[in-house]
């Protein structure tokens, strides 16, 4: 999105990117209204539609041993895979002018106050080293090891999202389902081609009881809530299971100079409220509306920019997910939600929707 929108406006622009497209990647696979509409001010709304993107009108809390919860959505939210999502972007950048360096990866990132950044570019397809010494590096890894403080990632969780596609799924194609589990949670959402997205959070601890076996893993949770088993009792996987260590952290307070971080090299949250593409895209789009500054780039600027985009959701949807993790607090939730609009309005307002 960065390298579509800075194209646009003329810059001279070149994407890194080391993985080979499509590609598949862990994600809650929903885009919410807040990514919706960076995608319809690019102009791409559309081609999310032609890509199959799913309209979900309605999230289900369903605990383990009490009634579900079904609540409207303020504003609906899409599902679509990453690897339509994310061929769709590069493309569009592709076609404004960026010029796609794919599979490459950047090894190192160095700065020095009076240069430029010094980029440590491997080229995957023939592995030659080269270095690459742009006005500005927009850092979108994922994790800010490029980024962080002395150039270091913040320090893991202890969790990791693990996620697969499924189809014959029972269940709706309108909604995302939550399902408290065994002391973590998950969802279930519909994506293009008649598939659904199952991602769930697990700690490591689970992975190991389990000898890194995901679909164990999944059997184990599904076998401790209900509604989650009888959704996936006819299921049939298409596509492997992956893993990947969940971040959380908030928005980095000093960025190197003329580095940028972009989406969760900026910061990351709980990813219970669907927000993480939103916020993504927004960041990018934040990012390229402050180079584009009249007196000039502010890091100080952006970086309060990304803290009212983040503050209020990482603390929201960090409790949030605690409550939903727990078998006791999710019943509670659900009664609540099923009975209490002001309860319902604030629990939206405390994810950022």
């Amino acid at each position: 999105m960065a390298a579509l929108l800075l194209s646009r406006r003329a810059w001279d622009v070149t994407v890194i990117e080391q993985s080979r497209f499509p590609r598949d990647k862990v994600c809650g696979e929903c885009v919410s209204a807040m990514g919706m509409g960076v995608l319809e001010r690019a102009g791409l709304k559309e081609s999310c539609l032609e890509a199959g993107a799913v309209k979900l009108t309605h999230a289900v809390l369903h605990p383990p041993g009490g009634r579900a919860a079904v609540l409207p959505l303020p504003e609906p939210m899409w599902g679509l895979s990453r690897g339509a999502l994310d061929a769709l972007l590069l493309e569009a950048a592709r076609r404004a002018g960026a010029t796609i360096r794919q599979p490459a990866r950047c090894e190192s990132l160095t700065t020095a106050e009076s240069s430029c950044p010094i980029l440590r570019l491997r080229d995957l397809t023939n592995n030659t080293v080269e270095d690459l010494e742009p006005a500005w590096a927009l850092v979108a890894d994922g994790k800010a090891a490029l980024c962080g403080p002395a150039g270091r990632a913040p320090a893991v969780t202890g969790d990791f999202g693990v996620k697969a596609h499924f189809e014959l799924v029972a269940g709706p194609r309108d909604a995302i389902e939550l399902f408290s589990t065994q002391g973590t949670y998950g969802g279930l959402a519909a994506i293009e081609a008649g598939r659904w997205n199952a991602a769930f959070s697990v700690p490591a601890t689970m992975l190991r009881e389990h000898h890194g076996d995901i679909a164990a893993v999944f059997e184990r949770l599904a076998g401790s809530n209900p509604a989650l088993g009888r959704r996936v009792a006819g299921a049939r996987r298409v596509g492997p299971w992956l893993a990947s260590p969940l971040p959380r952290f908030g928005v980095l307070k000093t960025w190197p100079r003329h580095v940028i971080p972009i989406g969760n090299a900026a910061a990351a949250l709980e990813p219970i409220g669907g927000e993480g593409m939103g916020l993504a895209m927004r960041s990018a789009e934040l990012a390229v509306e402050a180079l584009g500054e009249p007196g000039g780039f502010r890091a100080a600027t952006l970086a309060r920019a990304y803290s009212r985009l983040w503050r209020v959701r990482r603390a929201g949807c960090r409790a949030t997910a605690r409550v939903v993790a727990s078998p006791i607090w999710a019943e509670w939730a659900a009664e609540m939600l099923r009975h209490d609009t002001s309860f319902r309005g604030f629990a939206w307002r405390a994810i950022g929707k």
